[in-house]
C-alpha cells in the first residue's frame, strides 16, 4: 500500500503544480463578482472544497462523498466552517441505493463496473502493483440521490459551479439533474473527462456533450491535467 500512497502523493503534487493554477486563474475571474454556491459531486479528500475556498473563502459548498470513511474525515475537517455542508450520499439518476466500488486508490472509486479487458486498466494495475481484479478492494451499498431531488429539497435557486467527478458515472448524474429540471441554470458544469476504456458501460464524450447541448449548455473551456490523458471540461449556458 505504500506504493499506492506514493503514487497518490505524486499525482497530488502534479495537480498542484500544473492543473490547479490554470483552473484557479479561470475561477478567480469568473467568480469575482458573486458569493458562489458550489456543488461538489465526488468530494474525495476535499481537494475541490479547498480549491474553491482558496478562490473565494466565503463560498457556500455542498459536497457529496459516498465513501463512509472519507465522509467522516471531511465532516471533522470542515466542522468549523458553517458554509461547507457534507453529505454521505452518492449522486445518480435515481434515488435509493447503489453498489459503490471502493478502489485501492480512493480517488478512482466508482459506481461503474470495470472493463476487465481494458488495456488501460491492465496498465494502471501494473503501475499500482495490484492485479486488475484487485483494483476494487470492497463493494457495498450506499444511499444515492439525484441532483433534482437535492436541489428541490434544499430550496437552492442557483448554483454557480456544479463539479462532477464520479469516475465514469457523470452522465447518470446529469440525467438526475436534467430529467426533472430541464435547462436548470447551474452556471458552470465542470466534468473530469477520461480518454480510456476503463469502464464497461462507458458513455462517450459526444453523448455527454449532446445531453448538455439539449439542455442549453455548450463547451466553454477545456483544461488539461498534468497526467493520464485527462481533461477538465467546463460547460456553460
Amino acid at each position: 500500500m505504500n506504493r499506492i500512497k506514493l503514487i497518490e502523493q505524486l499525482i497530488h503534487f502534479n495537480e498542484m503544480v500544473i492543473f490547479y493554477p490554470k483552473l484557479r486563474r479561470f475561477y478567480k475571474n469568473y467568480l469575482k463578482h458573486t458569493r458562489p454556491v458550489i456543488v461538489d459531486v465526488g468530494a474525495n479528500n476535499g481537494q475541490t472544497i479547498d480549491f474553491f475556498l482558496g478562490v473565494r473563502n466565503d463560498a457556500v459548498i455542498h459536497a457529496f462523498e459516498p465513501n463512509k470513511n472519507l465522509y467522516a474525515k471531511l465532516v471533522k475537517r470542515y466542522a468549523a466552517n458553517p458554509n461547507v455542508h457534507i453529505y454521505n450520499l452518492g449522486v445518480s439518476n435515481t434515488t435509493g441505493k447503489l453498489v459503490f466500488n471502493e478502489a485501492v486508490m480512493d480517488t478512482t472509486s466508482t459506481f461503474e463496473e470495470l472493463n476487465m479487458d481494458s488495456a488501460y486498466l491492465k496498465q494502471k494495475s501494473k503501475i499500482l502493483g495490484v492485479a486488475p481484479q484487485d483494483i476494487i478492494k470492497e463493494s457495498y451499498e450506499v444511499d444515492v440521490t439525484t441532483l433534482h431531488q437535492f436541489i428541490t429539497s434544499k430550496g437552492i435557486d442557483k448554483i454557480d459551479v456544479l463539479k462532477i467527478d464520479t469516475e465514469g458515472h457523470e452522465y447518470k448524474c446529469l440525467q438526475g439533474l436534467f430529467n426533472d429540471l430541464p435547462n436548470y441554470n447551474a452556471g458552470i458544469i465542470q466534468l473530469e473527462q477520461h480518454h480510456d476504456d476503463m469502464y464497461a458501460n462507458k458513455i462517450s464524450e459526444e453523448e455527454i456533450a449532446a445531453l448538455l447541448k439539449d439542455n442549453g449548455y455548450g463547451l466553454y473551456k477545456r483544461i488539461r491535467h498534468g497526467f493520464g490523458g485527462i481533461d477538465e471540461v467546463l460547460y456553460k449556458q
